[in-house]
């Protein structure tokens, strides 16, 4: 196992236990909300399995406070021509991996834990804004976002607020429909080009996007965006206000923002870092 997968099963380990006791005490706390997560993740669930029984585990109550937020390394996706145009299922098109994501899931016959995202969802679908709404989730996303105006600022380029307040407004964000609530590409790519379509991947496929890079990347990845900001100030090509709606931080930074979550719930802390 290389460093980075084993970053990213301690991340993934690390976070499900936070998931599990911020859940916990949401019930205890406020029962009507998480009546309200219940019934929202059952409609969700119903609709999938209705459609894969033969992929889909029947539920287990025990697990409940598991899949209402997992964290997950290296998601699959499966978008087909059914997708684009109503097409062969069987027949995949490009369906893109994120690094980590931080999502609903749902547990398969085989004992692997996928989004919810992946299936599809029910035309109502609700519960990926109930989840956003909870005050620990909106808590890590605006520490991450914070650090990542930090970046933006110490390189002269424009800031993006989307996230900074713990009240959000749903037509901020750009993917209304994602595969993930939050999805984190770790990036060490050393061609730029390859830079934007970890961005991209990231924007497709979840809700509150995120790139982090080792430190000594940062500066590779930041004169990337001046690239795409410039473009915008002279040729009106406005690639950069897509980019910025990704948070970027270094990998360290990363670190910190879920290390303090993890410390004040007294759990394990991450230890590999960049």
């Amino acid at each position: 196992m290389n460093r980075t997968h084993e970053f990213q099963n301690e991340v993934t380990n690390c976070m499900n236990r936070y998931f599990y006791k911020m859940f916990e005490k949401l019930e205890s706390e406020d029962e009507d909300l998480f009546r309200d997560l219940e019934i929202n993740y059952f409609q969700e669930y119903n609709h999938v399995r209705n459609y894969n029984q033969e992929r889909i585990r029947a539920f287990n109550e025990s697990s409940f406070y598991e899949v209402l937020l997992s964290a997950i390394s290296e998601p699959i996706t499966n978008y087909n021509l059914s997708d684009y145009n109503d097409g062969d299922r069987e027949e995949l098109i490009y369906s893109p991996r994120i690094d980590i994501a931080f999502s609903p899931s749902i547990k398969t016959k085989r004992g692997k834990t996928e989004s919810i995202g992946v299936y599809k969802l029910s035309n109502n679908v609700k519960l990926f804004k109930f989840l956003h709404k909870l005050n620990f989730v909106k808590e890590i996303e605006n520490n991450i976002r914070n650090k990542s105006n930090d970046n933006l600022r110490n390189y002269g380029l424009d800031l993006c607020y989307v996230g900074c307040q713990l009240e959000h407004n749903e037509n901020d964000y750009i993917n209304k429909r994602p595969l993930h609530l939050f999805g984190i590409e770790i990036e060490n790519q050393k061609n730029a080009k390859h830079l934007m379509g970890d961005f991209l991947n990231a924007i497709s496929l979840s809700r509150i996007p995120i790139v982090i890079v080792p430190e000594s990347r940062l500066d590779h990845l930041m004169k990337m965006l001046m690239f795409s900001s410039t473009i915008k100030n002279l040729k009106e090509v406005p690639i950069y206000d897509l980019l910025k709606t990704v948070n970027i931080l270094t990998i360290n930074q990363f670190i910190s923002v879920l290390n303090d979550l993890l410390q004040r719930e007294g759990l394990n802390q991450i230890t590999i870092g960049d």
